[in-house]
């Protein structure tokens, strides 16, 4: 056995241990779904209240439908449990007793039993005969009551097919034994039809066991129930009429487990019937036998964990819904997250059976540590080897990386991984880029954010076609970037203005499927389709006493989110997004050392509107709707950068450090290369 786990998982709970353990009930304990607010009608022998096992839940709804012989004389017997409902009474235990310390604890300790009692008693040769079970299923049906347990076979009547089918039309359901038969079917198979056939539930018992599963030897298998068939453990220890502790087997013991199964659904969800419920149940078995559901265990062995937990569960905005497991709501590092995981902290979703559930998705809210890693291949991809060349008024330069795809020396295979291509006239200068570097500012080694603009919201716009012609003592420039990762894209159309170290620029920024360059994540949580920018930026550059020289950029942009259809995010104000740097450098040891600070781009103000399910509505079994502003205002963070680069004939040594502010952390890189 395991260590005790909880207060629930008590010395009582254990005297079922294995049986209990095979079915995971004590997951329903612990979540509070103990069949409260349910009433089961127990068709038996009666049922006598032992130990207070059954106190203060004895439905009012009981009855006893027998009359007691005694010579020529018969009488109504009005009486729902006394010495001789032996069978009824360890049956409602199983069921709903109460967690007292006396025997077991129930599967469904909260349930109310409405005993049904059937049985007519002959004192005179002291037996018993079950006789009224048509009229019990009218009266069950008549008062509402949403499932039935009846650990008893009724010999394949077409009677008793015929009320089960009238208990049918209201919804209600038949959880009744298979039978101890060792039969191939359900000894009540005969009487199932079209009319009654989802009302009936039919329960096999499986042997107690920690290492297999084996149908008892005693109990009737699925066979052509098998759609309508499940299994439950068959041996419980439980209080008898005396209040003594017995041992009960049979399928008889099986079936209250699977029937307190269904009062547990029905006790946190009434608005389902109890064929809804007992559909969720065969649903949720675990599979133990052949593949599929299968002649001998059927659907298998229930689950009172995958039964109570959400199966397939959707969010929903009001128009659209979406499977929650297919929904991630991924971030940028310039947005912040605290208001969207406040506002997605109770959230209400419905299941595949229209079951609704109250909980936290906060932590589908997540912020993916990309755009870093995203930054520097970028530049290990650029100071590769590199080749230039000149003709005339043309120009290009490219960047090689060499892999080796075996152990001979000479499979050397050389890709180009950057490179650029440019035309210099006397007036108009054009150049064509991709992957090229940043074109504002020398960054230290991809460890500093990227000063220009274009590629700080959209570093999968690695490809440029620039423009610039030389007017009124400065030069005007235009630049188309392109470039997409994955099912992500982004365009931008820049318009800049250069005059000596001053450079001034205005982009328009489209993206596709990202949110400044982050994936804005999938299903209902999507921040978005894409997003457009129109965003200001300037660079200027100016010496310094001692070789220094000190360069500074900065911009300001508004964005506005694309919405996506389906999406919890319904809404979003203009995010205004701020970023800015400085670095400072000097020639020094046979190369330029550099030292800067910077903060990455960062919104500054702007929120998202969602709108979420926020609770249920039993009245109009329908869900309630609520909004929220999260601001998407990111959290101010400073990166200090510092660099060395040497560039000789023959090698070139480039060294970068950055430390972040925020997180405290330091990274570094360095790169050597060679030309032979």
């Amino acid at each position: 056995m395991q260590p005790t786990r909880s207060a629930n998982d008590s010395k009582e709970f254990r005297n079922n241990y294995t049986a209990a353990e095979m079915v995971n009930a004590l997951y329903a304990l612990e979540s509070g779904h103990i069949g409260r607010g349910v009433t089961v009608g127990l068709i038996d022998d009666g049922v006598l209240n032992v130990s207070g096992e059954l106190d203060g839940r004895i439905s009012a709804l009981s009855k006893d439908f027998g009359y007691v012989t005694t010579g020529s004389s018969t009488t109504k017997r009005e009486k729902i449990g006394d010495a001789q409902s032996d069978h009824g009474t360890v049956v409602a235990n199983i069921l709903s007793g109460a967690a007292n310390g006396a025997g077991g604890v129930g599967y469904a300790p909260g349930a109310e039993v409405a005993v049904l009692r059937i049985s007519d008693w002959n004192a005179d040769t002291q037996t018993e005969t079950l006789t009224h079970f048509n009229e019990a299923l009218d009266y069950a049906g008549a008062n509402g009551i949403k499932v039935i347990n009846s650990s008893l076979t009724n010999r394949a009547s077409s009677a008793w097919g015929s009320a089960v089918a009238r208990y049918a039309a209201t919804g209600g359901l038949v959880v009744t034994a298979a039978g101890n038969t060792s039969a191939d079917a359900p000894t009540d198979a005969p009487a199932i039809t079209d009319a009654n056939r989802r009302a009936v539930l039919f329960v096999g018992a499986i042997d107690p066991s920690t290492t297999d599963y084996k149908l008892a030897s005693y109990s009737a298998r699925a066979g052509t129930m098998m759609d309508r068939y499940v299994v439950a453990v068959g041996t419980h220890y439980t209080l008898d009429t005396s209040g003594a502790m017995t041992v009960f087997k049979g399928t008889s013991s099986a079936t209250p487990v699977v029937t307190a199964l269904v009062a547990d659904i029905l006790s946190k969800w009434p608005q389902l019937s109890g064929q809804q419920a007992g559909d969720i149940v065969l649903a949720t078995a675990k599979d133990i036998g052949d593949p599929g559901v299968d002649p001998v265990f059927g659907h298998g062995l229930v689950d009172f964990q995958a039964a109570l937990a959400p199966v397939s569960p959707t969010l929903s905005n009001g128009t659209a819904q979406t499977p929650l497991a297919a929904s991630v709501m991924a971030v940028a590092d310039a947005v912040g997250t605290v208001s969207l995981q406040t506002a997605l902290s109770k959230v209400t979703v419905l299941d595949a059976y229209g079951r609704d559930y109250r909980g936290s998705i906060a932590n589908l809210v997540v912020q993916p540590q990309v755009s870093d890693p995203r930054r520097i291949e970028r530049r290990v991809r650029q100071i590769n080897d590199r080749t230039a060349i000149a003709f005339g008024p043309l120009s290009g330069e490219f960047a090689f990386a060499h892999y080796r795809n075996s152990v001979d020396p000479r499979a050397i295979d050389a890709t180009v991984t950057s490179g650029s291509v440019a035309y210099a006239g006397r007036d108009l200068a054009v150049k064509l880029a991709w992957n090229g570097v940043d074109s504002l500012q020398g960054d230290t080694m991809g460890l500093a954010a990227f000063a220009d603009g274009v590629l700080a919201y959209a570093p999968q716009a690695d490809g440029s076609i620039e423009v610039g012609r030389r007017f009124a003592g400065g030069t005007l420039g235009a630049t188309f970037a392109f470039g997409r990762i994955g099912d992500s894209s982004a365009q931008a159309v820049t318009l800049g203005w250069t005059s000596g170290t001053t450079q001034i620029r205005g982009s328009y920024i489209s993206e596709r499927g990202t949110l400044m360059g982050m994936p804005t994540g999938a299903g209902a949580l999507r921040l978005g389709s894409g997003a457009r920018t129109v965003m200001a930026e300037a660079h200027h550059s100016l010496a310094l006493a001692g070789a220094w020289r000190l360069e500074g950029y900065g911009s300001l942009g508004v964005t506005q989110l694309k919405l996506a259809h389906g999406s919890l995010v319904t809404d979003a104000t203009p995010l205004v997004a701020s970023r800015f740097g400085i670095q400072a450098s000097r020639p020094a040891f046979g190369g330029s050392i550099s030292l800067g600070v910077g903060q990455p781009l960062k919104i500054e103000s702007g929120a998202a509107r969602l709108t979420y399910a926020s609770g249920y509505d039993l009245a109009s079994e329908s869900l309630i709707y609520d909004t929220a502003q999260a601001s998407l205002a990111g959290t101010r963070r400073l990166q200090l950068t510092g660099g060395y680069t040497r560039v000789g004939d023959v090698s070139s040594l480039r060294l970068g450090v950055m430390h972040d502010t925020r997180d405290g952390s330091t990274s570094a890189l360095a790169g050597w290369s060679v030309r032979w």
